[in-house]
């Protein structure tokens, strides 16, 4: 069988965050078993849907709807599939979600639920013989009108799967500028989490559960690209890096010993690390970036989105990195619904207290099948029929959907601002550049995204951006109710 997998373009971003993992694994697998499979990551492509069609003939054509912001261009991908008559197969966090709203829209033939390795091989395999796609585990569809949803799919050894073919794309494309690295890439060790947060997705898609590759897969890995490419850092696209201490001084020891000249840096949870000699020892392996989602500074808050974290544990961890060298980079999540503005205030509190931190502050936003969605939907405070078009105008965390809170709407978004303008300025121990200067070289960067015009584009949005920021200054009331300053 011959397949395209399509990775969306998101029109509003200036680089892609991560190379498309997700479906160069799928790719991987299916022709180290005898398919073809290619990547197109619609971001550096614009060449027409219609002639990657033509030029590759796929029998299926697979689109990775891995957040709200790809349902855009999804459904133009899907348009071109279908009326050239190929059926389309939709994947990832948001297409499970939403699948039956999807596949009743006709965007979308079958959903394939969570991992797509080896649901996606039985799809080829079945193809191949002429066989029906129906008792195929990890799928859903429609037929005869009825909704169809197929007996779930055990989990993945993730240490039977191969290592990512990096050849799938141009690896030089996804290079980026980072704490301590030149030319990172990203790559991932484990995927899911064990955490229960109640406006996460982790819960729904992988079931709280978490598993991981071998330290020696990724390790070849990291070097394979260091050689080939020239990668110096990496960024671990895990929900959490490590799911305890001796798990992360497993690793930094095996970094070690390999003699890998490279920096790396992920998301950890701040209750995982907290001595400085652990601290010191991860810097010595490498490690240049943590990221933390903190969410909140009101324990109210905490415990009304399950969240594990303990806020005194919060600053010293921070000041521990800080002090290592490693740049901790801490996010934030207002609106949450029901909070009021002591809780708030107690968030910012916190925020400003870290020192040395860079802090990037978001917008709650309901996402399909977590349990605030689904509490909202319960409440009547939130449409459970929306189209796939209207989930598709959902920018999730960047703007403020709906304001489910307590806090007027332009302080939230003050706030928002505040914190942007105020990160942008912040100076780390183990970067040469301030935020501003990084936001900048990004956009420059955009130049071998797609093109000309791009790079003027991206110019001109980040410009506005900036601009943005700076409407803190009109609003001294809020300023003042909130103590938004910019000195301590």
């Amino acid at each position: 069988m011959r397949t395209v997998l399509f990775y969306p373009r998101v029109e509003n971003m200036i680089l892609p965050s991560y190379a498309p993992l997700g479906i160069m694994s799928i790719a991987t697998y299916l022709n180290r078993n005898g398919h073809q499979a290619t990547v197109c990551d619609r971001f550096f492509s614009n060449e027409k849907i219609t002639s990657i069609i033509k030029e590759y003939e796929p029998d299926i054509i697979g689109i990775s709807v891995i957040s709200q912001t790809f349902i855009k261009d999804a459904i133009v991908i899907s348009k071109e599939a279908k009326a050239a008559g190929i059926p389309v197969i939709w994947g990832g966090c948001s297409s499970t979600a939403i699948a039956e709203t999807i596949l009743r829209s006709g965007n979308a033939d079958y959903i394939s639920f969570n991992e797509g390795e080896f649901t996606w091989l039985e799809i080829a395999d079945a193809f191949d013989k002429g066989e029906s796609f129906d008792e195929i585990k990890g799928l859903a569809y429609i037929k005869n009108g009825e909704y169809i949803q197929t007996e779930e799919r055990e989990f993945i050894d993730l240490s039977v799967l191969p290592s990512i073919d990096w050849t799938l794309i141009n690896p030089e494309k996804y290079l980026q500028k980072t704490y301590g690295s030149n030319r990172m890439l990203s790559i991932y060790r484990t995927k899911g989490c064990s955490g229960r947060c109640s406006f996460c997705y982790n819960p729904c898609y992988h079931k709280s559960t978490r598993r991981g590759r071998t330290t020696e897969t990724v390790i070849n890995e990291m070097r394979y690209l260091a050689e080939t490419c020239g990668a110096d850092g990496f960024e671990f696209t895990d929900e959490t890096m490590f799911a305890d201490r001796e798990e992360a001084l497993e690793f930094c020891n095996a970094i070690t010993k390999s003699g890998l000249n490279v920096t790396w840096g992920g998301y950890l949870r701040t209750s995982v690390i907290n001595t400085q000699e652990d601290f010191e020892l991860m810097y010595k392996a490498g490690c240049r970036m943590l990221m933390f989602g903190i969410e909140t500074g009101s324990a109210k808050t905490l415990k009304a989105i399950h969240k594990p974290n303990k806020l005194e544990q919060i600053k010293p961890t921070i000041d521990g990195c800080v002090k290592s060298g490693i740049i901790p980079i801490t996010t934030f999540i207002i609106g949450f619904p029901g909070e009021t503005p002591e809780d708030v205030k107690e968030t910012i509190t916190l925020a400003k207290s870290l020192d040395g931190a860079p802090v990037s502050v978001f917008f709650f936003t309901p996402l399909p099948g977590t349990e605030l969605y689904n509490k909202l939907i319960a409440e009547n405070k939130l449409s459970d029929k929306l189209t796939v078009e209207e989930h598709g105008e959902v920018i999730e965390l960047e703007s403020l959907y709906k304001n489910f809170s307590e806090i007027p709407t332009r302080e939230l978004r003050v706030i928002k601002e505040y914190f942007k303008l105020r990160t942008l300025f912040v100076k780390t121990e183990n970067s040469d550049d301030e935020q501003l200067i990084k936001v900048i070289i990004s956009t420059v960067q955009s130049w071998g995204g797609r093109g000309f015009f791009h790079f003027f584009e991206g110019m001109f949005k980040t410009a506005c951006k900036l601009l943005r920021t700076f409407t803190v200054f009109l609003y001294p009331g809020i300023r003042r109710k909130y103590g938004l300053y910019f000195t301590k």
